[in-house]
């Protein structure tokens, strides 16, 4: 491969790896005392790739309200990358709660 070729492809290469990253994200979730990695794609493209779900675990759900606001906060962004809410609203965030599955609930 000539030089002009190798530099074509390094560029496309890391092209597509930007691409990958902006629209792939993943949840952890604490399930039968063991963490899981749920990938997805996003709604939404960001450089973010880790996201939290604090209903993601087998514990007591707490309402919403009762979340701390740097919680709600993450939850309001994953809920907007994963399923484009993108409504902070209390009732926004309780549709997005309504919607993640169950086998991360």
């Amino acid at each position: 491969m000539n030089p002009p070729r190798k530099w074509l492809a390094a560029i496309a290469g890391t092209g597509i790896a930007i691409v990958v990253i902006a629209y792939t994200g993943y949840v952890n979730s604490y399930l039968d005392h063991e963490t899981q990695t749920k990938f997805f794609l996003k709604r939404y493209p960001t450089l973010q790739t880790k996201f939290y779900d604090p209903f993601a675990n087998e514990g007591d759900d707490a309402p919403i309200d009762q979340l701390t606001p740097i919680d709600r906060a993450h939850f309001a962004d994953y809920c907007k990358y994963r399923f484009g809410i993108v409504d902070r609203s209390t009732g926004a965030l309780q549709v997005c709660k309504a919607r993640i599955p169950d086998y991360l609930r």
